[in-house]
């Protein structure tokens, strides 16, 4: 099979000036999506689907090139066939490898959705399982995007749920001649029980100093929401019947 390698400037100048001239036009349209598009949402979407055409296009310029240069020079055809095939080869790895990452990933960590982690220098709560990324909540509110091929080689920390730091500390009076180990044990399994107590985290209770009155007992307690702790103080309080003098 004989090649033809006689050179064609026609042609090969051709092929530059379309090439500059597709990069130009990309690049002035993404440069007038802002004037074009006033709204943000709108925009965002026009700039993925451009950079989406934009792929689609080149790789049909360089298969158009290949086919055009073949017949003025062989030589420069097979390079840019072997140049598509790279190209195709590039982009097909580039897009698929978080999801490949994703399917081992998800498969190798047990991780469920609302986990709180940290991996590498970011952390936060779980909050969805992207196909080809994991989406984590920071304790700002800040949204975090971690493509799955990233994650790899990296240490993965589950963390306990940010319920469990939140906590409150109040106190109470039981009557005089009241055993304190029994009231102790029964103030503590009042709490767990409660529906707005943690399960994450046991309650403190404890004797503190006897009173005129009786004797003072301090309790610590934890739960999902701040809001829920005042519902606790009031249920111990009515059910022991005794209050501290105001002032």
């Amino acid at each position: 099979m004989e090649f033809n390698f006689q050179f064609s400037n026609i042609a090969l100048y051709t092929f530059l000036l379309l090439a500059i001239g597709l990069f130009l036009m990309f690049r002035l349209l993404n440069w007038l999506l802002p004037i074009l598009f006033f709204r943000k949402g709108k925009r965002k979407h026009a700039w993925r689907y451009i950079s989406i055409i934009e792929v689609f296009v080149w790789i049909g310029f360089l298969i158009w090139s290949v086919n055009y240069l073949s017949d003025n020079n062989q030589l420069y055809a097979f390079g840019l066939f072997l140049l598509l095939f790279g190209f195709v080869f590039w982009a097909a790895w580039i897009g698929l490898r978080d999801y490949v990452a994703g399917a081992i990933f998800k498969t190798n960590h047990d991780l469920r959705q609302n986990d709180t982690v940290r991996i590498g220098d970011f952390s936060g709560k779980i909050v969805k399982f992207a196909a080809n990324k994991l989406v984590l909540e920071t304790g700002s509110g800040e949204i975090i995007y971690l493509p799955y091929g990233n994650l790899f080689g990296k240490a993965i920390i589950k963390s306990h749920p940010a319920e469990t730091i939140l906590n409150y500390t109040f106190r109470f009076e039981v009557p005089k001649g009241s055993n304190i180990l029994e009231i102790t044990e029964k103030v503590y399994a009042d709490i767990i029980n409660l529906p707005w107590s943690s399960l994450k985290k046991e309650p403190q209770v404890k004797p503190l100093t006897e009173t005129a009155t009786g004797f003072e007992m301090e309790a610590t307690v934890f739960s999902m929401e701040k809001e829920y702790f005042s519902e606790i103080e009031k249920v111990i309080k009515q059910r022991y019947g005794v209050k501290l003098d105001a002032g």
